[in-house]
C-alpha cells in the first residue's frame, strides 16, 4: 500500500487537523457518563475527512469511509498506544 498513488495513508496531526462538526447534547453526555459530565461534547473529525464527505458517483463510483469511534484521543498524551 505504501507505493499506491495517491497515498492511502493520512498523517493525522491532532493539534491542528481537527474540526468540530457538532456537539453531542448535554443530556446524552450526562446519561453516558452516569452524571459525571453534564455539558455538550464536541464531535470532531480530521479536516480532510470532513472536506471529502461528498463525492460525485459519476467520477468516483466507490467511496470508502472508515471512522474509528471511541478512542482515547490524544492517546499519546495519556501514555497509551494502539
Amino acid at each position: 500500500l505504501a507505493a499506491k498513488k495517491p497515498n492511502p495513508f493520512l498523517v493525522h496531526e491532532w493539534r491542528k487537523d481537527v474540526i468540530t462538526i457538532g456537539h453531542a447534547p448535554s443530556e446524552m453526555v450526562k446519561d453516558a457518563t452516569n452524571g459525571m459530565v453534564d455539558q455538550p461534547w464536541p464531535a470532531q473529525l480530521n479536516k480532510l475527512v470532513w472536506s471529502k464527505r461528498n463525492h460525485d458517483p459519476k467520477t468516483q463510483p466507490h467511496k470508502s469511509l472508515i471512522l474509528s469511534i471511541g478512542q482515547v484521543v490524544p492517546h499519546e498524551v495519556m501514555g497509551m498506544a494502539n
